[in-house]
């Protein structure tokens, strides 16, 4: 569901609406928790396009999770066929400052 219309509320808060799932449309800042939505393994970041391992050149790079191989894009969109049933959790935050960012809070509560 990459255009967030079917996301629950602790997956992804309602401010993050970018093509990037972030506040910022900013394409190399992201704030995702790292555990994977199957049974809470540690995904890998593997940002390189085209790793042979991950499917060659439909890998445009993002989250590997080497328990049972769920997959993700860059802004933590599952993929289809693998086991993660859902997305990577998008955490409350909000920018400080254009260089400081705060997790754990909602930018509606700062």
């Amino acid at each position: 569901d990459p255009d967030g219309s079917g996301y629950s509320k602790n997956q992804q808060p309602k401010y993050v609406t970018t093509n990037y799932r972030s506040i910022k449309n900013r394409e190399e800042v992201a704030v995702i928790v790292a555990v994977c939505t199957h049974l809470g393994c540690s995904p890998t970041y593997r940002p390189e396009p085209g790793a042979a391992d991950l499917g060659g050149e439909n890998w445009k790079g993002g989250f590997y999770c080497p328990c049972h191989g769920s997959k993700f894009d860059l802004a933590g969109r599952v993929y289809a066929g693998v086991p993660a049933p859902t997305n990577l959790v998008i955490p409350p935050y909000h920018y400080v400052s254009d260089t400081l960012i705060r997790i754990g809070v909602d930018p509606e509560i700062s």
